[in-house]
């Protein structure tokens, strides 16, 4: 019995964790990586001004330096984005992490993004030495590259395991807790969404793989860019599914606002009369104490919700 209840109760954090807006790191990371992801947008725009996609003989020296200067600087932008969007999926799953070993796998999963992203940021910064061969067309600068096919293919290999692990991560605390067929469904389809991302990190790897072969960078570069600006905003937009939730239904979340608004408001008159009592104890101070714990009362027992019901009342949030 004891385990049925625990079962219930696991359930009951999970469905409220995924489906209810309480802010935390996944919120502040998923904001950062939107905003970020502008930023790739603005660079995409400057770069058209460049003539990003036309072909090499149609294309000045300032055009070619600025295109490979630009690209240097959205390798920065996507593991940023890709870092940020994976870390805010994987603190989202801290909200429901009711076990042990599964927050122990998640905390190991955001250690594992961390160290990857600066390996990241150090093979970017480390391309070439010095950095400023990396955009030289002439081919005078002296100095060394590595090897950024293999890097690229290093790391988008990597980015599509990693979102494959965090896809699977979650799934045998969802199969273990106790809730309706309808709210497993529901949970399923929330992180199973993210398999799309993953889908589209793959069509990117594929654009890479051409644009090493191509003997026009700047003309086939283009869809490398184009690949990686849906993949990751397609990333934000599975990531932030439960929160969007109550857009699809505004009267409820007018009621929740409302509703969390006079429960703030009641909070803070109860706390304003027991700092008053503590003052100041007047005769009728203890009347006025069993006064307010009996409204405090009338109000749980009027807006408490069943065990049964809870997670059925929370999916319709």
């Amino acid at each position: 019995m004891l385990d049925a209840d625990r079962a219930q109760v696991d359930g009951l954090i999970a469905v409220t964790a995924v489906l209810t807006s309480i802010s935390g790191w996944d919120d502040g990371m998923i904001i950062v990586a939107t905003l970020i992801s502008i930023v790739y947008f603005i660079m995409l725009l400057i770069s058209k001004q460049h003539k990003l996609g036309y072909e090499m003989k149609m294309l000045t020296v300032e055009n070619m330096v600025a295109l490979l200067k630009a690209t240097y600087a959205v390798e920065f932008v996507y593991y940023t984005i890709v870092y940020t969007i994976k870390a805010s999926i994987v603190f989202m799953y801290l909200r429901f992490a009711v076990s042990k070993i599964f927050r122990q796998l998640c905390y190991g999963t955001l250690v594992l993004l961390t160290v990857f992203y600066v390996v990241c940021v150090a093979g970017v910064l480390a391309q070439c030495r010095p950095i400023h061969k990396v955009w030289d067309i002439t081919g005078l600068v002296a100095g060394t590259c590595i090897n950024t096919t293999a890097f690229f293919y290093f790391t988008s290999g990597f980015n599509i395991i990693t979102d494959v692990w965090i896809i699977l991560l979650p799934i045998p605390t969802l199969r273990s807790i106790q809730i309706t067929h309808r709210e497993k469904v529901v949970l399923y389809f929330v992180f199973g969404i993210g398999a799309f991302s993953t889908a589209l990190s793959c069509v990117r790897l594929q654009s890479i793989y051409t644009y090493t072969l191509a003997t026009d960078p700047f003309h086939d570069g283009v869809w490398v860019n184009l690949w990686s600006i849906i993949e990751v905003n397609s990333a934000i937009v599975c990531a932030t599914i439960p929160a969007l939730k109550p857009l699809f239904k505004p009267r409820r979340l007018l009621e929740s606002v409302r509703g969390g608004n006079k429960s703030n408001m009641g909070y803070e008159r109860h706390g304003k009369e027991q700092r008053g009592g503590a003052v100041s104890r007047s005769p009728g101070s203890s009347e006025s104490a069993s006064g307010i714990i009996a409204s405090e009362d009338r109000h749980v027992s009027e807006s408490s919700i069943g065990m049964e019901e809870l997670p059925e009342a929370y999916l319709r949030v």
